[in-house]
């Protein structure tokens, strides 16, 4: 039958396209539980906020076809079947890119790898040449059906339009119930529609030269305090452990008690009820320990670079260069991502060693390639025991086992409790290893989160902790080290630095974005920052009992809602920590 011959037939094609949109939408839903739910361990969590967010899109879409259908204007008609049919390739597109790539359709990388359309290709070919291929095919070619019988289509009718207008009023209400199961987790965008995923991001908006220059004077303002400290020759180590969150301690107050040996140790020795991360990701938690800065992305780019981050006298590895202190940096897994391995050492350690290293060679290997826990802190010890050095030594050691999907070592299964259970004894076991060789005579260890873990928020955590859960991390302080058992001012990563300088013997100084936690008095910062990664162009800062949102967007960058004590100052700190994240080290 002819696409032009059967006027009911035409009218038909604006149900069809209705029905294609709804179904892709319901598709991706169950994408996006099947592996959101896989990667983050909970199941159920993003059905209905993934299917709320598509609910606007939906909505908007059966509009533009109720108005096709009832329009007695051809061309106008026209113009809305082609507005929604390309809405529909969107969503298919979409789709698409989430099942073979596992990333959201984005106009911007559309248009920044469509000259290597190669490449792409090499990767999805085999997928489509495999027993799915079959069903990508068929499920493109009624797409495409669709799509060509709804551009073709004729004139609709007022029957077709009061059902495509129930549809968008159902929508609608669906959207606006689903808003009261709001799913609070750090990759949100995930869940939300195509349409809105590909709004200009405004932390993507350069500054104008005078803007910016402005923002640098202002910065210059912020006031500094600086001291010498007092050296205690102490040996240093950090431990930064993948995902180690808040929520999972039931002495921080979280609903889960899947850490209850470190919760131990913390009431043994120091430990902080009020400890942030300032990024979301591992790459982030380093950047703040190691240089005090905080990782926020600067305008302009879509990310920042390592490189940016590079050698300097106030970094750790500086820090301790100057107190005299061999650096070492130690983990399992493979140093190539991100080149990891280059920026370190670059960046000023003595010692870089990864999943590499001969001492893991023959045992099982998990995410990025890196052995489990226990063998990097087995592969420690032996290094304490080989090691000759006469200088004091700051040694940082990160983990992997902790990372999603949160497959345990033990039994090689996804199982989040047994996986912090099983990170838990590690960090226990290492703890009392030390102190069997007399470490803590003489060192202090150090034991934090690269950042909150990678998972929804949970409702009792966000009912206690408002916005500032998404950076709720522990940090533990054993050994050597004059301070209060408990502190409960707010600190921070990024004050790693000045905290650890002040204990070195090292001038250094610092802003009202830094405190000093190694000191019977701690001083903690005036403000506490964070960049949100549910939100990319926000970053909160932290001050007394509240938050604050600065919203990232070229000139207008601002506040939402009230804005914290100073604001110009903070804004001005952000935005040039911003510019300076996006320069290249050794140049102006």
């Amino acid at each position: 039958m002819s696409l032009r011959r059967d006027p009911k037939s035409r009218r038909s094609w604006l149900l069809a396209a209705a029905l294609t949109a709804l179904c892709l939408s319901i598709l991706r839903a169950l994408y996006l539980e099947k592996i959101g739910g896989e990667y983050t361990s909970c199941h159920g969590c993003f059905m209905v906020p993934a299917l709320g967010r598509d609910a606007w899109l939906l909505c908007a879409m059966f509009a533009v076809l109720a108005f096709a259908a009832a329009s007695p204007w051809r061309w106008p008609a026209r113009i809305a079947r082609v507005v929604a049919a390309f809405g529909i390739l969107a969503q298919a597109t979409d789709l698409v890119l989430l099942r073979l790539f596992n990333q959201r359709f984005y106009i911007a990388d559309l248009l920044r790898f469509s000259g290597d359309a190669a490449a792409g290709w090499s990767v999805a070919r085999a997928q489509f040449f495999s027993i799915n291929g079959i069903g990508y095919a068929a499920a493109a070619a009624i797409v495409l059906i669709v799509l060509a019988g709804l551009i073709v289509g004729g004139h609709g009718s007022p029957k077709r339009s009061r059902t495509l207008f129930v549809l968008a009023a159902i929508s609608a209400l669906f959207a606006f119930t689903s808003q009261r199961m709001p799913l609070r987790y750090v990759h949100e965008e995930y869940v939300g529609n195509v349409m809105e995923v590909n709004l200009p991001p405004g932390r993507a908006r350069e500054f104008s030269p005078d803007y910016a220059q402005k923002q640098l004077r202002l910065d210059e303002t912020v006031p500094q305090t600086c001291d010498a400290g007092s050296r205690s020759g102490r040996n240093i180590v950090i431990v930064i452990t993948e995902s180690l969150s808040a929520y999972q301690s039931a002495l921080l107050g979280g609903p889960r008690d899947w850490l209850p040996r470190l919760d131990a140790i913390a009431r043994e020795n120091h430990y902080f009820t009020h400890f942030y991360a300032n990024g979301f990701t591992t790459d982030g938690g380093e950047i703040a320990i190691l240089t005090g800065r905080s990782p926020l992305i600067p305008p302009g780019h879509d990310w920042y670079s390592l490189k940016a981050f590079g050698a300097g006298t106030d970094t750790l590895p500086g820090i301790a260069g100057r107190a005299g202190y061999e650096a070492a940096h130690f983990t399992t897994e493979s140093l190539s991502f991100l080149d990891q391995g280059t920026w370190l050492r670059e960046f000023g350690f003595d010692h870089v060693e990864g999943s590499e290293n001969q001492y893991y060679a023959k045992l099982p290997r998990g995410q990025f390639g890196a052995a489990e826990d226990a063998a990097l802190f087995g592969r420690f010890e032996q290094w304490l025991e080989q090691r000759r050095d006469p200088r004091p030594f700051l040694a940082v050691l990160l983990t992997v086992s902790g990372h999603p999907p949160f497959v345990n070592p033990r039994t090689s299964r996804i199982d989040p409790p047994g996986t912090f259970h099983y990170v838990d004894d590690q960090l226990a076991d290492f703890h009392d290893a030390l102190a069997k060789r007399g470490f803590f005579d003489n060192g202090i260890l150090l034991i934090t989160g690269d950042h909150h873990s990678m998972t929804p928020i949970e409702r009792e955590e966000y009912a206690k902790f408002g916005e500032r859960s998404f950076a709720r991390i522990p940090l533990i302080v054993a050994g050597a080290v004059d301070m209060p058992k408990v502190v409960d001012a707010p600190f921070q990563q990024s004050d790693f630095p000045a905290s650890l300088a002040h204990i070195m013997g090292v001038d250094y100084c610092r802003t009202p974005f830094s405190g000093i936690f190694l000191d019977p008095k701690p001083q903690p910062p005036r403000y506490v920052v964070q960049a949100r990664g549910d939100d990319r162009n926000r970053v909160d800062v932290y001050y007394d009992d509240r938050v604050a949102s600065y919203m990232q967007n070229g000139d207008a960058s601002g506040w939402a809602g009230a804005p914290p004590p100073q604001a110009d100052m903070v804004a001005a700190w952000i935005n040039s920590q911003r510019m300076r994240n996006g320069a290249t080290p050794g140049k102006p």
